[in-house]
């Protein structure tokens, strides 16, 4: 019999090769979804150890809010993990994606290393990685992007465009420019500025509606193309990515500060989390407790 707890199948791991995304996957019940992210907002709200002032930038929660920091080392999320990118994988960053009624779609792009400073021609990479990225047979990322709301077309679902990871369509490292008018989800910034081949049209490919029952994980690589649709409902959705990546991997290796749509915050407080196996390298602070004492949970080999 299957457990939520299991990795994933053979199946499902050629799935993710092929399609560079697989899932969802159950992690709570629709009823304690909500219910924990509720318990979340409440302590963000009244935490006295946040880990920047930024409120465009909302990065790292998982850091300051004790709810998050149980979250990204669930066993239902590293087991799946672990079938991607073996046993020594460590959380280096989270995301809180949250579209009210009424918000545009995140527009289509493509992540390899997090480039830093979209306005700027001397852009630093966030992450520096062990292998070539030309070698498929190594994976050193993955995604996961729980929901904590309803997460359907009329209320902005994620959205991928299939097997899109095994070639570059946009170029991270180009310049981007910021129009506030825009009605973007990137703030002004419109990532269709990066494609490669401006006649290229990504509504015509492959593209897979990822909808999501509150409660539910999908795991993805970042080269894998993807965005979401409008809210044009009335029902606000949630969503919660946790990012990993293998010890070997360099963080924010020359990069001290972020300053990313129209905000800047400083990474003095940034820390890894080890959530499965060991880190044999030393490339990066590990966090073994979070910014309020509370423990990681490390999850043991199977």
């Amino acid at each position: 019999m299957t457990s939520l707890t299991d990795g994933l199948t053979a199946e499902q791991v050629q799935f993710f090769k092929d399609n560079g995304y697989v899932g969802p996957f159950d992690l709570y019940e629709p009823g304690e979804a909500q219910k924990i992210w509720s318990k979340a907002m409440i302590e963000m709200a009244l935490s006295k150890n946040k880990p920047h002032n930024s409120t465009i930038i909302n990065y790292d929660r998982h850091l300051d809010c004790d709810t998050l920091s149980e979250h990204i080392s669930r066993p239902e999320i590293v087991n799946k993990l672990r079938s991607l990118l073996g046993d020594d994988i460590i959380c280096w960053k989270s995301n809180i994606f949250q579209k009210q009624p009424g918000d545009a779609g995140t527009g289509w792009h493509q992540v390899e290393k997090y480039i830093v400073g979209e306005t700027t021609t001397a852009a630093t990479p966030s992450l520096n990685f062990a292998y070539s990225r030309d070698d498929d047979t190594v994976l050193q990322d993955v995604s996961v992007w729980t929901a904590f709301s309803p997460a359907k077309r009329e209320n902005g679902c994620l959205r991928f465009i299939r097997g899109s990871q095994k070639r570059w369509f946009y170029d991270e490292t180009k310049r981007l420019t910021k129009s506030p008018e825009r009605k973007t989800d990137f703030f002004g910034y419109d990532y269709s500025e990066l494609q490669i081949d401006p006649s290229w049209d990504p509504e015509k490919d492959d593209v897979v509606d990822m909808e999501m029952e509150p409660g539910q994980f999908v795991l993805f690589v970042e080269k894998c193309v993807h965005g979401s649709l409008p809210n044009i409902s009335d029902q606000t959705r949630l969503g919660y990515a946790s990012r990993y990546v293998i010890p070997q991997t360099k963080v924010y290796e020359h990069v001290d500060k972020l300053v990313e749509f129209g905000d800047e915050i400083s990474l003095d407080y940034h820390g890894c989390v080890l959530v499965s196996g060991e880190d044999r390298y030393g490339y990066n602070r590990i966090y073994t407790k979070n910014l309020n004492g509370y423990e990681f949970r490390r999850v043991a080999n199977a």
